[in-house]
């Protein structure tokens, strides 16, 4: 019903459409999305996962295990820039993903989002309120609001900060940094890192990856 919705508010025809590729890490969800393109728009959704064309070499111990969003990410950036790169996706959980000289998916590190771990500290101490996403100007906090915010955020970025440093180390090589996701915006402009901000990167991987499979 949303999807019908959405195209009816937006005036688009369902004969408007050429294709349709999903990327999602939620199996009931993708599930409910490719049954309600096939029931709406009559197309055959091409669905990020094993058997699919990515173009990107996966050299983790099981390549069927790295989720949909994070090799899409990955591709897209391999098509941007020269590697060594380390990508950096923040949305419900903070991932950093490396890729070699060759331009090979060769693992990453995942931490919990900073809404997730905002939403623990908030919900689990009854004397904590919910709080913005805004660096203070200070790291020692002087009231529980600022002394919040210099944990979460500040934490956050050193530890982006920090694992850049260590991610560099083991790859033994300078590598561009790529970010996107919902609250990229917020962190990195405070990273002492050169990090490059892509808000729309996994929608230009599924464009490749779609293309690459029509081909």
């Amino acid at each position: 019903m949303e999807l019908y919705s959405l195209i009816r508010v937006m005036g688009i025809h369902r004969d408007d459409f050429d294709g349709c590729i999903i990327s999602s890490v939620v199996p009931f969800v993708t599930e409910r999305i490719d049954t309600a393109v096939r029931d709406i728009l009559g197309i055959e959704p091409m669905i990020v996962g094993p058997g699919i064309k990515t173009g990107i070499n996966i050299r983790i111990d099981d390549p069927s295990t790295m989720g949909a969003d994070l090799v899409t990410a990955c591709v897209a950036a391999n098509a941007i820039s020269e590697a060594p790169m380390i990508v950096i996706s923040m949305g419900t959980a903070t991932v950093l993903c490396a890729i070699d000289r060759q331009k090979s998916l060769i693992g990453c590190a995942i931490a919990p989002g900073l809404a997730v771990s905002l939403e623990a500290l908030t919900k689990n101490t009854a004397l904590l309120q919910s709080v913005a996403f805004q660096a203070p100007d200070t790291v020692i906090g002087k009231n529980s609001d600022k002394s919040i915010r210099s944990g979460v955020v500040w934490g956050a970025v050193c530890m982006i900060d920090g694992m850049i440093d260590r991610m560099q180390e083991e790859m033994g090589a300078e590598c561009r940094v790529i970010a996107t996701g919902g609250l990229s915006k917020k962190i990195i402009r405070y990273c002492k890192h050169d990090i490059e901000i892509r808000e729309n990167l996994i929608l230009e991987g599924l464009r490749l990856i779609y293309e690459r499979n029509q081909r």
